[in-house]
Formats: structure tokens, C-alpha cells, sequence
């Protein structure tokens, strides 16, 4: 980072705007402030400080002794500094907390800190105040930017950048303990008393480690010994405790181990055909007991079906008798039908006979539809021709009209008495199929048992 221009005014012994171009020096390479005490030397390095970090360190944060103390109450109080930083040139503006006059009444008010972050352009020409660019605009978002793009922070800068005349001035006259702090502070040897508690706290956990391996050790010898039963072995010569066994202890340990192994790896294998052996022998024998189960299952079951056997006959015979009234019962229920119908029609037909004698001349002669109808026409003639039976001829539409209903009635009837004796005829040859189809029936009703047996057969083979 390089520091090229600072602007102040209003800030320490400066009331007026003053002006530090510090690119005029650069090809010196190296140039000194000098000054009288009071000049404000202190001051520009404090403003530096404070543009870059917001507080300055020997006034220990409090903004108010920043400002001038020749100013007046309307004179501004800021300082502007550029610097460059990784080919990019950066523009701070602050402004310190203080007290000025109102815009409206008398008194004053406090001023808020301000602070604004630009950088400039690298296509705009250097020297025009239009190349700057803002970045940031409030006091909190230009720390955070700053935080991120300066490599120094504020105890790192004060440490190799810029001494406090407080912090020297109090570390002459410290003891010598608060100078050895002061030190560590200003120069940040913190890392190292962290890097020797480091160094500590790691041989400690070496030491507990190394511990745990002894214990773990100790551990093992003692497993060891316990599964060989005993605690002298070849090639230990050591008479200390079992922690402090040496590898030929315990190489010789795991040599025997190995020769214990084997033997039980032997014995184990034999172990293991035995009872593979034995498995196929348990095997054997929950087979045979289960087919001697299902054995005596089916035998069970054959008796049970033997005891039933004449009860089976007599259902079977109710059922193949309840199959064949099934198929004749249809048309036995028609044909008591067409007889309801065929009686109902000659009640009919005997109630028109009735109603018509009185107006027949021969009580014995037989009507017939032609002899109906021409004795019909006479009457209707003779009623035509009758003035004074002219209200027994307004009774002959009603009468026409029964006449015309019991004619169809009678029609209806015929037909239902000719369907009838259609069905009567066709019935014998159904009852021939019936009696064939109760053959069959029959004849697989007798192979009943035999299938019967052949499923249980099946259903055995499954099991």
C-alpha cells in the first residue's frame, strides 16, 4: 500500500484546509516530516489513522478531540486520503463526530460521523474528478471494505506503521511486567506464547499417549498370559511386571497362540462334521416324522369320511333330485299359469254367456261370434227403427265398447290356451333331454369319490 495524498481540515492544530502530496517525494525516495513540538507532526500520522480506520489511537476512540479546537462553529472538520493498493487507487472521506450550529434556530447540534470509500476508474483519465467511482457510503459499509481490501488491520498497522506517543510514553514509565505486555502487544509475540502453549499441550498429549500405549500394553500382556495360563514363556528373560514385556515375550506368546489356534481350528472343523452330520440325521428324522403326521392325518380323515359315507348317499340323491325338479320346475310354473289364465278366460267367458241370455229369444241355442254378430245387428236395427227405445239405443256405444274388450279378452285367451298346448307338446321331448342330462350328471356324480381321492393324493404330494 502506498500513501499518495492527504487532505485535512478542521482536524488537530489545522483549522483550515491544508493539502499533502506525498507523489512529489517519489523520486527522493525517502522524505522526513520535522517540526516543532506542538507543529502537528502527530497529527498527520493521526489522520492517516483515522481515515483508514475510523479512530485514532492516542485519543483512545474519542472523536471529540479530533476536531480543531480553532474552529468555529460552522467550519467543516474532515479528512480525505488517497492511497493505491494492488494497481487500484482508493479515496477515503471521513468526518469525526461534532458539535455545529442548526440550519434552522439557534444552538447547536451534534454531527454525525460520516465516511465515504471511492476508487477510481482505470479507463478515466487520473487527474479528472469525474474518474472516481463511490464504492461505499456509510461510516459501517467502508470499515467492511476496507477490512477486506487492507492487508494490515488496526493493531498490525499501529505495530509496524505508527507508535502511539501515549503507548511509548507509557511503556517507559511501566513496570516490568506491564512493559513486557506493552511489548507483546506492539510488536505481537502473542503468537508465540500461543505457539508454546501449543508446544506444551501437544508433549502433553504425547505423554498421555505414550501413556495409554504402556497401559494398553500392559493390557495385552495380561490377555496373553491369561489365555496361555501361565506367565513365564520362551525368550523372556525380564522379571518385571507383565506391562513392561518385552517383543520376544510377546512373539513367543503369539507363536503359541498360533500352535492354540490350530488346534482349535482342528477341533473345530470336527466339531463342525459332526454336527453337519447330525443336522442331516435331525433332518432324517423330522422328514419321516412328518410324513408318519400326514399319515396318520389321512387316515383320520378316511374315517371321518367313512362314518358320512351314508349320509354323503343321502344328500347326493336329494341333490340329483333337486337338480332335476330344478330344470322341469320352469315349465311346470308356466304351465299352472296358462291354467290360472285358461280359468280366469272361461269365468269370463261364462259371465258374458250369462249377461247375454237374457237378451237371447232360445235359451238353448249355441252362440257362436258370427251368431252374435248377426243377432247384434238385428237388435241395433230394431233399436234404429224404435223411436221409443231411443235412450236404450244412447246405452249401445258402452255396450259396443264391452263387447269390443270381451272380444279381445276372449282373443288373449285363445292365444294364451294355444301357447299353452304348445308347451304341452314340446314337453316331452325337454323331459327327454332333462333325463339325458340327469344321466350324465349321474354318471359323474359316481366317479365323485375317485376324484376325490386324487385330489387328496395331490394335496399329500404338495405337502
Amino acid at each position: 500500500m502506498k500513501i499518495k495524498r492527504l487532505r485535512i481540515a478542521g482536524f488537530g492544530p489545522y483549522k483550515n484546509e491544508q493539502v499533502i502530496d506525498f507523489e512529489r517525494f517519489d523520486a527522493d525516495g525517502i522524505f522526513l516530516i520535522t517540526g516543532k513540538t506542538g507543529a502537528g507532526k502527530s497529527s498527520i500520522l493521526d489522520a492517516v489513522c483515522f481515515a483508514l480506520y475510523g479512530s485514532v489511537p492516542r485519543y483512545e476512540g474519542t472523536e471529540s478531540q479530533l476536531r480543531s479546537d480553532h474552529c468555529e462553529p460552522d467550519d467543516p472538520t474532515f479528512v480525505e486520503l488517497e492511497f493505491a493498493l494492488h494497481e487500484n487507487d482508493y479515496r477515503i472521506y471521513r468526518t469525526p463526530r461534532y458539535e455545529k450550529n442548526k440550519k434552522r434556530g439557534p444552538g447547536t447540534t451534534m454531527s454525525p460521523p460520516d465516511a465515504r470509500l471511492d476508487i477510481r476508474d482505470l479507463h478515466d483519465d487520473r487527474d479528472t474528478p469525474e474518474g472516481w467511482r463511490s464504492v461505499a457510503t456509510r461510516p459501517v459499509d467502508v470499515g467492511h471494505e476496507l477490512s477486506r481490501i487492507l492487508p494490515l488491520k488496526q493493531d498490525q498497522f499501529l505495530q509496524v506503521i505508527l507508535l502511539a506517543q501515549n503507548r511509548f510514553q507509557r511503556f517507559l514509565l511501566a513496570k516490568t511486567d506491564d512493559r513486557r505486555g506493552v511489548l507483546r502487544t506492539l510488536f505481537g509475540t502473542a503468537r508465540f506464547e500461543q505457539l508454546e502453549l501449543g508446544l506444551i499441550s501437544r508433549r502433553k498429549s504425547l505423554d498421555d499417549g505414550l501413556e495409554s500405549v504402556r497401559q494398553r500394553l500392559a493390557g495385552l500382556a495380561a490377555t496373553a498370559s491369561r489365555h496361555l495360563q501361565r506367565e513365564d514363556l520362551p525368550g523372556d528373560d525380564s522379571d518385571d511386571a507383565p506391562g513392561s514385556r518385552d517383543r520376544a515375550w510377546f512373539d513367543a506368546a503369539l507363536a503359541e497362540l498360533d500352535e492354540l489356534l490350530a488346534e482349535a481350528s482342528a477341533g473345530a472343523e470336527r466339531a463342525t462334521s459332526a454336527l453337519e452330520l447330525a443336522a442331516a440325521d435331525v433332518q432324517a428324522q423330522e422328514d419321516l416324522r412328518s410324513r408318519q403326521d400326514r399319515r396318520n392325518e389321512a387316515h383320520s380323515a378316511l374315517a371321518v369320511l367313512e362314518a358320512r359315507q351314508v349320509a354323503v348317499a343321502l344328500d347326493r340323491a336329494a341333490v340329483l333330485a333337486a337338480n332335476r325338479a330344478s330344470r322341469v320346475w320352469p315349465a311346470l310354473r308356466t304351465r299352472r299359469e296358462a291354467e290360472e289364465a285358461l280359468e280366469r278366460a272361461l269365468v269370463g267367458e261364462s259371465y258374458a254367456h250369462g249377461a247375454w241370455r237374457e237378451y237371447q229369444d232360445d235359451p238353448g241355442l249355441v252362440e257362436t261370434t258370427e251368431s252374435l254378430k248377426a243377432v247384434i245387428e238385428n237388435l241395433l236395427g230394431r233399436l234404429g227403427s224404435l223411436k221409443d227405445v231411443l235412450d236404450v239405443e244412447r246405452l249401445l256405444p258402452g255396450i259396443e265398447a264391452k263387447i269390443v274388450t270381451l272380444q279381445e279378452e276372449l282373443a288373449l285367451h285363445v292365444a294364451s290356451v294355444e301357447q299353452t298346448q304348445a308347451l304341452l307338446d314340446e314337453l316331452p321331448d325337454r323331459m327327454d333331454d332333462v333325463d339325458e342330462a340327469l344321466a350324465a350328471a349321474a354318471l359323474a356324480a359316481a366317479s365323485e369319490p375317485e376324484a376325490r381321492a386324487q385330489a387328496e393324493r395331490l394335496r399329500a404330494a404338495e405337502g
